[in-house]
């Protein structure tokens, strides 16, 4: 499957089928925290990547193995508003999907101040746009934009969203240590989320390895940040499935290999993804370990699995 991965267990959504539309690691963004690491083709163009047919054909076979899907989610391993055009995606979806499972667009808002990319969003059921700064230092530190983009227009697409998107919005703020958890930086935060009016701030931390050595806020900042934000806001918890993922072994190489191509996972991820018990996926792991197809690291306590660059 060339556009999809997972279903795989997210924190927020319950069962996610991971729509992914853009090649590795183009992003509008190079952020300090990317799970897939530095580098790659940073760029504000859009164009059409996806072969709607090819697409279309893929989601009806994912579909009829797979029954326990919480929401089809459009993110990835780049920015997916880089993707022209998006609307299409968006009601390709629905109408093979029969309307039967809400969409959701995860942006880090970059293109939000652009209103073709906006009127684009309509088809979407949910919208979890990020916003990881709350000054224009912070956000150059942290997001490392694509030099078009700046911390206003990021503000000013994200207010235009609200004042236009009928659906849910839960804005996401990534928290890294020592960049832009103080207590300052909150209250500026407040001050714009204000503006923004979303349904929900949610309070993320990157809990998985980076490309880059990052410290995570301690859980009592956290609490005092949420205190400071809104009574709408929340600090992600560990995920827990609303029912349990679909058990499928075929081709489970090429589904860990393509699982790792969107994002490191422990043993607990595949587990949780696939619906399988752990020996087998401990099998099947050392046998690509084996094959030097992946490799494992050792990060905040935790073994991941990442594929070899």
């Amino acid at each position: 499957m060339g556009y999809f991965y997972g279903p795989v267990p997210s924190r927020r959504l319950g069962i996610s089928l991971g729509a992914d539309l853009i090649p590795l690691k183009t992003c509008s963004f190079d952020c300090l925290y990317c799970q897939l690491g530095r580098g790659g083709k940073k760029t504000a163009t859009r164009r059409f990547y996806a072969d709607l047919e090819k697409f279309k054909e893929e989601l009806k076979t994912i579909l009829k193995r797979n029954k326990t899907i919480d929401y089809i989610t459009i993110s990835g391993s780049g920015e997916p508003t880089l993707h022209k055009d998006l609307d299409k995606i968006i009601k390709t979806i629905k109408k093979t999907s029969k309307n039967n499972y809400p969409v959701c667009v995860i942006t880090n808002s970059s293109l939000l101040y652009r209103k073709a990319v906006r009127q684009e969003l309509k088809e979407a059921d949910l919208i979890i746009p990020s916003l990881d700064a709350a000054t224009p230092t912070v956000f150059r530190k942290i997001n490392r934009p694509h030099e078009s983009i700046s911390f206003a227009k990021v503000i000013k697409g994200l207010i235009a969203l609200r004042k236009e998107y009928k659906g849910k919005i839960w804005l996401e703020i990534m928290f890294v240590g020592g960049v832009n958890d103080s207590l300052s930086q909150a209250e500026k935060f407040k001050s714009i989320i204000k503006k923004i009016k979303p349904d929900k701030v949610q309070l993320n931390t990157p809990i998985r390895p980076a490309g880059v050595k990052i410290s995570l806020p301690k859980e009592k900042r956290l609490e005092k940040i949420k205190d400071i934000l809104s009574e709408d806001a929340e600090v992600i918890v560990t995920f827990a499935p609303q029912r349990k993922a679909f058990k499928d072994s075929r081709n489970l190489e090429k589904k860990i290999l393509r699982f790792l191509e969107v994002r490191p996972a422990t043993l607990q991820d595949f587990s949780n993804s696939l619906g399988l018990n752990s020996n087998v996926i401990i099998k099947c792991v050392d046998s690509l370990l084996e094959k030097k197809s992946i490799k494992k690291r050792l990060y905040k306590g935790k073994i991941y699995f990442t594929r070899y660059d």
